[in-house]
């Protein structure tokens, strides 16, 4: 996480959510059950979602680049299973869809034997960076999508179509 992200005050600092594995295309971290249970004791349905929204709107950061800014348009979460016991849960982010002006990602998050205990996808406005490497170009095959965005008058005119 950035030093702005993880700040103290923040929710990433109070969460105890750690980068394990930082790339733009995939995002590896962890958080802490301890701190983050629900009154019965299991991981709070609320705390895996912020934790998957903080690692794609990371992730979504890394892809604008220093000086880009990103906000959070859309969070769906799934909880599958409940996370119980000591110590922490791993998050894997990695984008589903990068455009020029939107980004999807999708989150899994296990417990510490493997099992998913969430699913999770989030959509992000992305205002890159100036600059002619603030969107890099892909590497290698890859089932990523970047596909440009359409210019209103060209979506307006493939509805009318």
């Amino acid at each position: 996480m950035t030093a702005a992200e993880s700040a103290p005050g923040t929710l990433v600092a109070r969460m105890g959510i750690e980068i394990v594995e930082e790339d733009p295309r995939r995002l590896v971290a962890r958080m802490p059950l301890t701190g983050n249970r629900q009154m019965y004791g299991f991981l709070h349905g609320g705390a895996s979602a912020a934790f998957a929204q903080a690692l794609a709107t990371h992730a979504a950061a890394l892809e604008a680049g220093p000086g880009g800014r990103v906000t959070g348009q859309e969070l769906s979460c799934t909880h599958h299973r409940a996370a119980r016991g000591e110590g922490w849960v791993e998050g894997v982010c990695t984008p589903l869809y990068l455009g020029d002006a939107f980004g999807t990602y999708d989150v899994a998050v296990h417990d510490r034997r493997g099992n998913r205990i969430a699913s999770a996808r989030l959509t992000c406005r992305l205002r890159r960076a100036a600059g002619p490497s603030a969107r890099p170009a892909p590497t290698g095959e890859s089932a990523l999508s970047r596909e440009p965005a359409l210019s209103e008058e060209s979506a307006l005119s493939e509805e009318s179509a």
